[in-house]
């Protein structure tokens, strides 16, 4: 469970969790308002199928109690009460040179709740689960032009290794970084 709070703004508390299959319409919702890509419902909801255990949410909740409740819910394997997702990250893996790797394929959190920690939190526990995965190595691709995004993966130790030209189809190019756990 994590408190934020943006500046100037009231606490929330907002709870990051594995993401559950009744998750699936919001985490795809949340996707297509905030990244900019190609990919459809279908294709989200096939790499959800195929990498659920990488894939963690952010609920907001609207007490510490009631987030509370959600988290021993969720410990007890029971699905909770319904809750805003707010944010979202999505594992998966890939091979390199025939080594699987972790990989983020998208992370968003809501603008109303950004720069409150929360994909911070969101990439950690995805880590955590890559880590524990056994793999040595994360991957993710960002836009030249996503200052904000570049600046949070290199405060958390991702660097930039190369650049695969118009990767994105309006056909700007993706920078892919790189972090060793």
């Amino acid at each position: 469970m994590e408190r934020r709070r943006g500046k100037g703004e009231e606490e929330v508390t907002v709870f990051i969790r594995p993401a559950r299959d009744a998750d699936l319409p919001q985490i795809i919702c949340v996707w297509q308002r905030n990244i900019r890509t190609a990919n459809t419902a279908e294709d989200i909801a096939e790499l959800f199928s195929q990498f659920k255990k990488f894939f963690f949410v952010a609920s907001l909740h609207a007490s510490t109690q009631e987030a509370e409740r959600a988290e021993k819910a969720e410990a007890a394997g029971g699905k909770g009460k319904g809750t805003e997702i707010v944010g979202f990250v999505a594992g998966s893996v890939k091979e390199d040179c025939g080594e699987p790797q972790g990989h983020i394929s998208g992370i968003a959190v809501e603008p109303a709740f950004r720069r409150r920690g929360i994909a911070t939190a969101l990439l950690k526990r995805c880590e955590e689960t890559f880590r524990r995965e056994g793999f040595k190595r994360i991957s993710l691709e960002v836009r030249p032009s996503n200052s904000a995004a570049r600046s949070l993966y290199e405060k958390l130790g991702f660097k930039p290794a190369f650049v695969v030209r118009r990767y994105y189809a309006d056909g700007e190019d993706a920078l892919v970084y790189e972090k060793h756990i």
